[in-house]
C-alpha cells in the first residue's frame, strides 16, 4: 500500500467520524481530520491522557517506509477515540 492510498482511505474514515475523533495508529502517533486533511502527529504516553495537549505534527509521508507494514494492517482493524473537544488547526504545523 502506498502512503497516497493509506491517507485517502483514513480521510475517508474521519471525515464520516465525528470532530473529535483522533485516530490512534500506534501507541505515540495519532491522525485527525482537520477540516481539510489528515493531521498526522506524535504524543507521549502521558500527552494521550491529556488530550493530546502536546502532540508533535510529523510528516507521514516522509517516514512512511519505516511504518508502512503496521499502518497497512492498522487501516484493515483501525482503533479510534473521541476527545471532548476537536484538535484545532493550531496544531497543524506540517
Amino acid at each position: 500500500m502506498k502512503f497516497e492510498t493509506f491517507d485517502s482511505r483514513l480521510s475517508q474514515m474521519l471525515r464520516a467520524m465525528p470532530a473529535t475523533t483522533i485516530a490512534e495508529l500506534t501507541d505515540g502517533m495519532i491522525a485527525w481530520w482537520n477540516g481539510a486533511r489528515v493531521v498526522y502527529a506524535w504524543v507521549g504516553d502521558e500527552a494521550l491522557e491529556k488530550a493530546h495537549h502536546t502532540a508533535r505534527a510529523l510528516d507521514l509521508a516522509d517516514d512512511w517506509g519505516q511504518f508502512h507494514d503496521w499502518l497497512a494492517a492498522w487501516i484493515d482493524e483501525p482503533r479510534f477515540s473521541m476527545r471532548l473537544e476537536p484538535l484545532g488547526r493550531e496544531r497543524d504545523t506540517a
